[in-house]
């Protein structure tokens, strides 16, 4: 054992057994790359993010402009957009599947 990290063996055990398999990710020796397996990136984050965004964009360049702006009307239109988009992603990943 030149490794600390390495796993012990163990009697009676063959080594064949899915907990001797490297996982994605883990670094298998030096000279080996690590490749790191990333689930896709949901819609509703993207989603969620870019009107968090964009309402602090809005705040920053009202403020800054001193424009009015009807905060109650703009996130209506804000949680419309996020609806639909939200709406057509989820479709988008039915039919990428069919």
């Amino acid at each position: 054992m030149n490794n600390p990290t390495e796993p012990l063996g163990f009697p009676g055990h063959s080594g064949a057994g899915p907990e001797d398999t490297p996982l994605k990710g883990t670094r298998q020796g030096a000279d080996s790359t690590i490749s790191v397996a990333r689930p896709p990136v949901r819609v509703g984050t993207l989603v969620w993010g870019a009107v968090v965004v964009v309402i602090g964009i809005l705040v920053l360049v009202t403020r800054q402009a001193g424009l009015p702006l009807d905060t109650g009307q703009t996130s209506m239109w804000l949680l419309f957009g996020a609806g639909l988009t939200m709406v057509a992603g989820g479709a988008v990943n039915v039919l990428r599947r069919k």
